[in-house]
């Protein structure tokens, strides 16, 4: 009896590590067969609603001339007034700059509200920071971001760059700029 118990509960996390394989394997394969800019972004779009379970997000460019971070695509919600800096925080900021993830996994306030659930993931060329994939609000039916999520914004952060600004870092294509949104 206690050979079936090991091997039920061996059976779950097997079958949890092939899904979530299948679901970075499909996430990598969208981003690399991207047939330019628009499409990498659609497909960014496609990864982050279906596999991480948002449809708020937004995409903000580092301006290394002005040393700021510009809207450059949003889907979901209006990003013209939204202060990334602030959503960071100093912290945040450092962290994201120095490539790693900053996640927020929506604490309780003191009156007992649930904070909701963000991500902000670095978009990286070369082990600079050119972006920050802003993720804003989980859809009700997921309640956190998950280890396999910590993978995926892995994944995003190492290899989204190439298909959507080239493998320098910089645009493929004239749609720079604030003005893009979905």
């Amino acid at each position: 009896m206690n050979g079936d118990k090991n091997n039920a509960s061996g059976a779950k996390p097997a079958a949890t590590e092939a899904m979530n394989d299948l679901r970075l394997g499909a996430a990598r394969k969208r981003l690399a067969e991207s047939s330019g800019q628009e499409d990498a972004i659609e497909g960014l779009r496609e990864i982050v609603a279906n596999f991480l379970g948002s449809e708020e997000m937004g995409l903000f460019r580092f301006d290394r001339r002005t040393e700021t971070f510009q809207v450059f695509w949003s889907f979901g919600i209006d990003l013209e007034q939204y202060d990334l800096l602030h959503a960071l925080g100093k912290a945040g900021l450092q962290r994201v700059m120095q490539g790693e993830c900053h996640v927020e996994f929506g604490a309780r306030d003191r009156s007992g509200v649930m904070g909701k659930a963000q991500a902000f993931v670095p978009i990286s060329v070369a082990d600079q920071t050119i972006a920050i994939l802003a993720i804003l609000r989980l859809l009700p039916q997921k309640l956190a971001f998950d280890k396999s999520d910590m993978e995926l914004f892995k994944l995003l952060s190492d290899e989204a760059a190439k298909p959507l600004f080239g493998p320098t870092g910089h645009a493929t294509r004239g749609t720079e700029g604030p003005g893009m949104r979905a």
